[in-house]
């Protein structure tokens, strides 16, 4: 299993739990990361980097049959235009993937659940 974080805080927080040793953590943004990183079978994208920028990646870091979860879909009142603007890219560019089934899902929040075709 692997971890990004760009928070150096955070990051530090997270390694102090009781980890098994197969879980990696990186430090460092998920964009300029994810390229180097594999091949995954889950990928769960919960933050601007690998979401509202680099989607591309994120999908492309899916093995065949991987599974993608992106979170926060369901519009709040709070969000500014950019954040609708980005969430609603985000939708978009998933669910017109061909690479991908989608389902949307209205739980948590709005979630997005897709698997790679193939």
């Amino acid at each position: 299993m692997e971890t990004v974080e760009l928070d150096a805080g955070v990051a530090a927080r997270a390694r102090d739990n009781a980890w098994p040793e197969w879980v990696r953590f990186h430090l460092g943004d998920a964009v300029e990361l994810l390229p180097g990183l594999g091949v995954f079978d889950l990928v769960y994208a919960d933050s601007p980097g690998g979401k509202w920028f680099g989607l591309e990646l994120t999908i492309a870091a899916l093995g065949p049959r991987g599974v993608l979860l992106v979170d926060d879909m369901t519009p709040e009142a709070w969000w500014s235009e950019e954040h609708r603007a980005h969430q609603a890219g985000v939708r978009e560019a998933l669910v017109s993937d061909p690479r991908l089934v989608v389902c949307e899902l209205d739980a948590a929040g709005g979630l997005i659940l897709a698997t790679r075709v193939g």
